[in-house]
């Protein structure tokens, strides 16, 4: 019990000592102890075989928008393009421009790209670009479409081990860029996988543990990079935080991991505007079964769907590319590097150009 000499010492202490003990008390520290793991309610829904059939048809359209200052001199563009893989098939694109353009893959994750060069010499068209361009102001507009078919992705499945296998490289299990891997992640792996062998299991456990470690909330700067550090040290971000600690983790217990992103489709809506920027997710490889997602951004939102997005990907979402630290040709591998590609790159006159327009719009054909 606190005496009148107690009582007075403690109206003397700064309120900003007084704080900055509070805090302490509830450090990211002690939120990543592996003893503080909290269990969702309910029963969570898991993956219907049902759904493996139902497939999403979307018609993308995309535009970019710029305006080129004076003194241009080089303008490069690049634009990530969706892939097509066992899940996701792009059909019938066109892109309505005059630029001279070119269709790159990096060398690294295969993602394609649409990649524009232009300099002194041909910045004439570029004001004509599209045939929309201001030509006294140097504004253009370059626009092209896509139609998508996805459907649901279950690794889990019997029918996904037949054709989600590919050629492994060391890739998927090194550090890379701010996807690291550091004593205080071995750390988490050897605690949060003792005594498990199995490596799906060992996935699983992981993916738990970022579940009830990792909060989503992005109030604190820094976050939406895929910073390992950031993530263990805050314990709040969003999708790229969440996903990029879970690749960390496997790539130390010595699952293969990756990284991918993309953009969320609305469910209710026919048509309209994509106002999400993005949304990510991972995979890890198991041998003889492949590539398995898992989205816990997802599940920390829809604690009811916790075992669903271990193993599944719902259809409504579009992947754009994937992998980290992710090089854009044509310059040489110590060039220009992007921590994950989502959206048009730009650079003017040597130097990132971000003074544009990215708008998305879909419609649903079926």
């Amino acid at each position: 019990m606190l005496n009148k000499k107690h009582f007075f010492f403690f109206l003397f202490i700064p309120f900003e000592i007084i704080i900055f003990f509070l805090l302490l008390s509830s450090s990211p520290q002690s939120r990543l102890d592996i003893s503080k793991t909290m269990k969702y309610p309910g029963k969570s829904s898991e993956h219907n075989s049902k759904n493996e059939n139902q497939m999403l048809t979307i018609k993308i359209m995309e535009s970019l928008k710029l305006t080129l200052p004076n003194g241009t001199n080089q303008l490069r563009i690049w634009i990530p393009l969706p892939p097509t893989d066992d899940y996701q098939k792009v059909d019938s694109f066109r892109i309505e421009s005059s630029l001279n353009y070119s269709v790159l893959k990096d060398p690294d994750f295969g993602n394609q790209t649409l990649f524009v060069d232009m300099n002194s010499s041909t910045k004439e068209s570029l004001h004509f670009a599209a045939g929309q361009a201001q030509s006294e102001d140097g504004s253009f507009e370059i626009k092209w479409e896509y139609k998508i078919e996805r459907k649901e992705q279950n690794g889990l499945s019997v029918n996904a081990r037949s054709s989600n296998k590919e050629v492994l490289t060391e890739l998927f299990l090194e550090e890379r860029g701010l996807v690291i891997i550091d004593d205080r992640i071995r750390n988490i792996v050897e605690k949060v996988t003792y005594n498990i062998s199995d490596p799906l299991k060992k996935a699983r456990a992981l993916y738990d543990y970022v579940l009830t470690h990792i909060d989503y909330d992005t109030s604190v700067p820094g976050w939406g990079n895929g910073d390992v550090v950031y993530a263990c040290n805050v314990g709040k971000g969003n999708c790229t935080d969440f996903h990029s600690l879970f690749i960390s983790l496997s790539r130390a217990a010595g699952i293969p991991a990756r990284f991918q992103i993309g953009y969320p489709v609305p469910v209710e809506e026919k048509t309209g505007k994509l106002l999400k920027p993005y949304h990510c997710w991972a995979e890890f490889f198991i041998e003889d079964t492949g590539w398995i997602p898992v989205d816990i951004s997802e599940a920390w939102k829809n604690p009811d769907k916790a075992d669903y997005y271990f193993g599944n990907l719902d259809k409504d979402r579009i992947l754009i590319s994937t992998g980290r630290e992710i090089h854009l040709l044509p310059d040489e591998p110590e060039g220009t590097t992007l921590n994950y590609f989502v959206k048009p790159y730009i650079e003017l006159n040597g130097g990132e150009y971000i003074n544009f327009e990215i708008e998305r719009r879909f419609t649903k054909l079926k």
